[in-house]
């Protein structure tokens, strides 16, 4: 197998790792020196209409990217089995590819949501596990767009994709909503967190079978993704212990 996807050689963000890091260094200089300092001594902005409109542009655009990658194999041709990238200029495989590759523009536009909290200072939410979930994801992505494009590396992007849907939803309906509406979300709020981890035991459990003698698929990119996802795994079962089992047993314990 190559070492990389030569049919995206001269596509944009796909020449070289540089553009990436370029972008990536942006953001965490950004996001951790630049806003803060801006900001240090202003009240927070609101960003009501630009936050709703950014929700409804990512919920449109993640369920066109989970509908392009589910046609573009897994309702024809891909299985649940291991799957070899195919590296061909077949006309299916490039669509998936150019697919995958607006899965990495998704991701890059993910980033504005923590200089969205920064502008209106909710610390909280630009936290470590945030920050990391993003770059990470948008690192992998890439990489899987790079180096394989296809194949059994489709899988989690249109599960990812396909959960965004439903997580921008939520948020622009608990945003812009009736009161009532918004009521009955929040008690719903923790299943968000819920789904992101039964999400990411579906991807290590499909993923593992890389591992398999009898599997051919690159090894390369899966040994970078494993342990990754083990670990924004726990980070997201720490933050719901923290947020909601730690909540729920104080409640006991006060009445």
């Amino acid at each position: 197998m190559p070492l990389v996807n030569q049919r995206v050689k001269d596509w944009a963000l796909m020449t070289s790792p540089l553009p990436l890091a370029g972008i990536i260094a942006t953001y965490l200089v950004t996001i951790v020196y630049i806003l803060p300092a801006y900001m240090r001594n202003r009240k927070p902005y609101e960003l009501r209409t630009i936050i709703k409109w950014y929700n409804v542009v990512q919920i449109i655009a993640n369920a066109v990217a989970t509908w392009g990658i589910m046609t573009s194999g897994w309702t024809t041709t891909y299985h649940f089995g291991c799957m070899l990238p195919d590296y061909s200029m077949d006309p299916q495989a490039l669509r998936m590819l150019r697919f995958m590759w607006w899965t990495i523009i998704l991701k890059l536009l993910e980033l504005f949501e923590t200089a969205f909290f920064v502008l209106r200072k909710r610390a909280r939410q630009a936290s470590f596990l945030h920050v990391y979930h993003h770059v990470s994801t948008l690192i992998i992505v890439w990489s899987g767009v790079k180096y394989v494009g296809g194949g059994i590396t489709s899988f989690s992007p249109m599960i990812n994709n396909s959960v965004h849907v439903i997580m921008y939803s939520y948020y622009l309906l608990s945003a812009e909503g009736s009161p009532n509406l918004k009521a009955f979300l929040i008690k719903y709020k923790k299943w968000l967190t819920v789904m992101q981890m039964i999400q990411f035991t579906i991807m290590l459990i499909y993923s593992a079978q890389v591992f398999l003698p009898s599997c051919d698929a690159p090894l390369g990119i899966t040994i970078i993704y494993f342990p990754n996802v083990i670990f924004v795994y726990y980070m997201f079962y720490n933050f719901f212990k923290q947020n909601y089992l730690k909540e729920k047993k104080t409640y006991k314990v006060k009445n």
